[in-house]
């Protein structure tokens, strides 16, 4: 599975993995720099994938409301 269609819990995990690894004192700074913009561009994909959920639930919830005031 390429890295652009990764579920939303794939990405969290990978995230958790990247903390990880930058807690480790080992890593070298050009890793810990590759690491650290693959976590940034992993959270801003998990807030576009929240932000659309949010966005279907309440066009759910303005649906609902409009069908029981149709009622």
């Amino acid at each position: 599975m390429s890295k652009e269609q990764q579920s939303f819990e794939e990405m969290m995990q990978e995230l958790e993995n990247i903390v990880q690894k930058l807690d480790n004192e080992t890593v070298s700074l050009e890793e810990s720099l590759n690491l650290y913009q693959r976590g940034m561009k992993l959270s801003a994909a998990c807030e576009t994938t929240l932000k659309d959920a949010e966005n279907k639930v309440n066009q759910l919830i303005k649906d609902e409301t409009e069908g029981a005031d149709n009622e």
